[in-house]
C-alpha cells in the first residue's frame, strides 16, 4: 500500500492537517487516525467502544471505534475498517509486551514496517495522534500530503529512528 503516516503531538494539529488534507481532494475512506482516548472517555471505552470513538469522531469528523482489547484508543477512517473487530480482537489475544506493543502490532498488522509501527505504537501510547493517507486514486499525491502533514507539525517516522 501507498501510504503517507505521521504523528502529531497537538490533537488540533492533527485535526486541521485532516480538514485540510479533505479540503484538498483526500477521501475521508483514504485517512486513518488512531489516538489516545480523551481521560472522560477512557472508562467507557473499556465497557462501550462506540462512546469513546463518539469524541474522537466528532473532533476529526470520522467514525470512530474503540481497538477492542486496547480500549483506551480509537481508531478512526481505513485503519479502523481494516481492523474491524476481528483484527483487534486477533491483537488483544496476542501476547504483546505493553500497550505500546499492542499499538504496534495493530500497525504491523495493517501493512506498516516493523520500525514504522513499533516509533508509531510508542508515540501513540505517550499521547500523540497518528494520522495516515491512502495514497490509492491519483487525487493526491505522496508530495502533497508530507507538505500539509509538516505544515501542521507532523512528524514522520524515518526522521526520528
Amino acid at each position: 500500500m501507498n501510504r503517507v503516516s505521521a504523528v502529531f503531538d497537538d490533537r488540533n494539529d492533527a485535526k486541521r492537517a485532516v480538514n485540510r488534507l479533505r479540503e484538498i481532494g483526500v477521501d475521508e475512506t483514504h485517512i486513518s487516525i488512531l489516538s489516545r482516548s480523551e481521560r472522560d472517555t477512557a472508562t467507557v471505552a473499556s465497557t462501550t467502544g462506540a462512546a469513546a470513538g463518539a469524541g474522537a469522531g466528532m473532533l476529526f469528523g470520522l467514525t470512530a471505534a474503540a481497538i477492542p482489547g486496547i480500549g483506551s484508543f480509537i481508531t478512526a477512517g481505513a485503519l479502523a475498517q481494516a481492523l474491524g473487530a476481528t483484527g483487534g480482537a486477533a491483537v488483544a489475544g496476542a501476547t504483546v509486551g505493553g500497550t505500546a506493543g499492542a499499538l504496534s502490532a495493530v500497525l504491523a498488522k495493517w501493512g506498516l514496517d516493523k520500525a514504522d509501527a513499533d516509533y508509531f505504537g510508542r508515540e501513540v501510547e505517550r499521547g500523540s495522534t497518528f494520522v495516515a493517507v491512502d495514497l490509492v486514486d491519483g487525487a493526491i499525491n505522496r508530495r502533497e500530503v508530507e507538505e500539509v502533514f509538516r505544515r501542521f507539525n507532523g512528524r514522520f517516522a524515518a526522521l526520528q529512528r
